[in-house]
């Protein structure tokens, strides 16, 4: 199955893929939660290895800057992909005016993405 295409994650968040080229795709990642801006493509870059994957999304772009990354690792399997990531935030407060701290500066989770229909 190719990996190219759009996917929705359980939240809503989408993340678009192009194509993957020498196991390599670039794409974006439109977040609903956390404090990335909605509506937003921010920029992806990822690798593939046969049915695994792993890409990070850099929330920063020419307008705004969150101020944190994400990565993503994961497998496609049974037409979906399960993934688990780390997000790291250089601020913990949505004003950017509170630098983390080491213990508090990583949040990790699981996400299931399935193709969106279109």
């Amino acid at each position: 199955m190719s990996l190219s295409g759009e996917w929705e994650n359980q939240n809503g968040s989408v993340l678009r893929i192009g194509p993957v080229e020498n196991g390599a795709f670039e794409g974006t990642f439109v977040s609903t939660k956390g404090r990335a801006v909605r509506n937003r493509g921010y920029p992806v870059r990822g690798t593939v290895n046969g049915e695994l994957l792993a890409f990070a999304v850099n929330f920063a772009d020419d307008a705004d800057n969150a101020h944190s990354i994400s990565n993503f690792t994961g497998r496609l399997h049974d037409g979906e992909l399960h993934t688990v990531w780390v997000l790291a935030r250089e601020f913990e407060d949505a004003e950017r005016t509170k630098p983390t701290q080491p213990w508090n500066a990583f949040i990790v989770n699981a996400d299931r993405f399935v193709r969106r229909a279109g």
